[in-house]
């Protein structure tokens, strides 16, 4: 499991007018969205896009039924919320005329009317909360062996978790082809592609699955995010020589490329992350184990407050390289290697190339075992 990063919104692909009375039929490159919702008197409704928390625009309902207007250049997944309730709805606006119906309470079984992209992200969301659903009874179990007063998980009840686990990854890989393949042309695919590949790494499937695409969707809003992540995503993949310079936990500046000749793992974490910490004491064990053969670690802290960085560092006894510019996600080594979560990490061989990446658990101490034993 990691912490995702919200990705930053491209404001110019939606530029929202709000009109409270009902209006003409939208304009080629425009969008209306009308509701009606049972419950629902004069509250404040707002509509924002999933990748930001910040509302592009808000509207006061009259009477139960609101509007919402403007320029739409390409489909977008927003999120409709109501001031003063938890009930939300996401909604796949395109340029048209949309219609909401239903109740304030329960909005994820309102009806949606009027856009081909909603009709299918709402498909897939029904597979996808099928395939979700699963994971959670997982993690009671594991959580619950955890709890017994014991160190670490039995051995036996991880192994039932990560081949649960990997299972839901299967399904999901499937469930995504054979969207895709029903429908290679909707913006849709290439936003699952994002969501499921991109905010938790996996380049490879997320390369596949792209390909699959066809040209209007690789050109859409999500489309046109993955070929910019792939383009920034090489720089750490495999075979690519990253090299950088940071300052370290004293503020002398550490270059990467001063480890030539040892085998690096590059390894992007955060006192606040809780599956970085989780993930500690097997880095430890690798290193341990591994040091002495010419094994190194560097590690990127997405800290912002040096005292938390540190004092984590000692806690966990995290005794090899770390580097932080203390700019959180606004760190220019996190936006120059595209890093969207925590803990990310890459493998670089003795010649400054990467060989390996995201190693976790046991994975990292095979790899490690086949290179140095």
């Amino acid at each position: 499991m990691m912490i995702n990063r919200i990705f930053t919104v491209v404001l110019s692909l939606l530029s929202l007018q709000l009109h409270a009375q009902p209006g003409p039929k939208p304009k080629p490159g425009t969008f209306e969205l009308t509701g009606k919702l049972a419950g629902l008197t004069n509250e404040k409704v707002y509509l924002y896009p999933i990748e930001s928390p910040a509302a592009l625009d808000s509207t006061n309902a009259v009477n139960g039924k609101f509007r919402f207007a403007g320029r739409l250049t390409q489909p977008l997944l927003c999120v409709l919320r109501i001031n003063g309730t938890r009930s939300q709805r996401g909604i796949f606006l395109e340029p048209g005329k949309m219609m909401i119906n239903g109740h304030k309470d329960s909005l994820q079984n309102a009806t949606i009317k009027g856009s081909q992209s909603n009709n299918e992200y709402s498909e897939w969301s029904k597979e996808w909360t099928r395939i979700a659903s699963q994971a959670g009874p997982m993690y009671k179990r594991l959580d619950s062996a955890t709890n017994q007063g014991k160190v670490k998980e039995p051995e036996s009840e991880r192994k039932i978790f990560e081949d649960g686990m990997q299972s839901l990854n299967d399904q999901t890989t499937k469930a995504v082809e054979a969207f895709i393949k029903k429908y290679p042309q909707s913006p849709v695919g290439p936003f699952i592609i994002y969501d499921r590949y991109i905010s938790y790494p996996n380049p490879e499937l997320a390369r596949s699955m792209f390909s699959m695409l066809g040209d209007k969707a690789k050109n859409s809003n999500y489309g046109k995010k993955i070929t910019e992540y792939q383009r920034i995503a090489a720089k750490t993949g495999i075979g690519a020589s990253p090299d950088f310079t940071v300052a370290d936990t004293s503020g002398k500046l550490f270059k990467l490329s001063a480890l030539r000749g040892k085998y690096v793992l590059v390894d992007f974490w955060a006192s606040w992350c809780v599956p970085c910490r989780k993930e500690n004491p097997n880095v430890v064990k690798a290193y341990q184990a591994f040091h002495d053969k010419g094994f190194e670690i560097v590690g990127v802290s997405l800290d912002t407050k040096k005292d938390a960085w540190k004092k984590a560092i000692e806690m966990d006894s995290l005794k090899w390289n770390h580097v932080s510019d203390l700019k959180g996600w606004e760190s220019g080594i996190v936006k120059e290697f595209g890093i969207t979560v925590v803990p990310t990490s890459f493998l670089v061989g003795p010649d400054g190339k990467v060989m390996a990446n995201n190693l976790r658990a046991e994975a990292l101490h095979k790899k490690l075992g086949e290179l140095l034993n």
